[in-house]
């Protein structure tokens, strides 16, 4: 966000001897929310499974406040953040646009809500 913020401040106060800067440095900010956006989905993705996770496996209570819910309850939701961003970027770069890729994330919500569902 800060990053977006400042390239705006720059392309803004700069005169730019070359045309195209400013839709360059625009989409870049664009990719930058696209990126973080695909990674907060994939993040309450994963957090959401982990919960439910915990629910059906009827975890005791000193279980989820103790290290191993600690490391379970960090480490899975942000490793599929990540996985989700890179694989969206990647979608992205090979083409694919916004509906696309707006249908695939329908996708992943339905494979989450069908979890949920249990």
């Amino acid at each position: 966000m800060l990053c977006a913020v400042l390239a705006r401040v720059g392309v803004r106060s700069a005169p730019s001897s070359e045309p195209g800067i400013a839709e360059r440095s625009s989409a870049r900010s664009h990719a930058h929310a696209f990126v973080a956006g695909s990674f907060l989905f994939g993040w309450l993705a994963g957090l959401a499974i982990v919960l439910k996770l915990w629910h059906l496996a009827h975890a005791p209570r000193w279980m989820i406040v103790s290290g191993v819910g600690y490391v379970t309850l960090m480490l899975p939701p942000t490793i599929t953040g990540f996985a989700l961003a890179w694989c969206t970027g990647r979608l992205a770069g090979r083409g694919w646009g916004p509906a696309s890729l707006g249908l695939a994330a329908a996708g992943v919500a339905g494979l989450v809500a069908g979890l949920l569902a249990l």
